[in-house]
């Protein structure tokens, strides 16, 4: 199905029109198509979650676009403030009275595709405190992550017993890493997570399901 949609700012002027096909309403709207569940994939992950005594569980942003929730959230480089999206989305509005784009897709982590003299010509607030860069709270390819961060999972990982994966390709090697650990520790490892993913061939389970779908049908117990 091939559907429009207008995301339109409340008070009317800050506009992006996106096309795109979907298969699954507002959850299709971010999430790719996959096949229909298979009963004995499901069976075999709810044997594998049933084996494992300290499962520990990686999360990426399959969880949040299955949400309808894009994978970002706005934070100060300067000064570590964090800031509301809405609180952020009314000075878009502010510096953008009469900004309007047209977009043809939409990608897994909410971005949408526009030329660059759309992107230059739109401006981005500092941060309210102390006038420093803003970005997504997230880790973008090359960034460094907090190395306390890394030193907790790494403690998880090795006081587990199997991995399961959940919503993640593993194409950023932060995460990545800790699958090379897991397969140093001969760990099963589990991966759910629409399409192809750099650890497919280090799992013994792999399942192209929507998370949303198949994990509710799983007995945690």
């Amino acid at each position: 199905m091939n559907l429009g949609l207008t995301l339109k700012a409340p008070k009317g002027l800050l506009m992006v029109n996106i096309s795109r096909q979907y298969s699954r309403g507002s959850i299709g709207f971010f999430v790719p198509s996959s096949p229909p569940l298979d009963p004995e994939k499901v069976k075999e992950l709810q044997r594998f979650v049933t084996l494992s005594k300290r499962l520990l569980v990686m999360t990426g942003a399959g969880i949040s676009t299955e949400s309808g929730i894009p994978d970002y959230r706005v934070l100060c480089l300067d000064c570590g403030a964090q800031i509301p999206r809405g609180v952020l989305q009314e000075r878009f509005e502010a510096l953008n009275p009469t900004w309007i784009a047209e977009a043809h897709g939409l990608a897994p982590d909410g971005d949408v595709f526009l030329t660059e003299e759309q992107v230059q010509s739109f401006q981005v607030p500092s941060c309210a405190r102390c006038g420093g860069p803003l970005k997504p709270d997230v880790v973008f390819f090359g960034d460094t992550v907090n190395p306390d961060r890394v030193d907790f999972v790494r403690r998880r990982v090795k006081e587990a017993d199997s991995l399961l994966v959940v919503g993640s390709s593993l194409q950023v090697y932060s995460g990545y890493r800790f699958i090379l650990t897991a397969r140093e520790k001969h760990l099963p490892i589990a991966i759910l997570n629409i399409g192809p993913t750099r650890s497919d061939d280090l799992a013994c389970l792999k399942l192209d399901s929507p998370c949303g779908e198949l994990l509710p049908l799983i007995d945690p117990h």
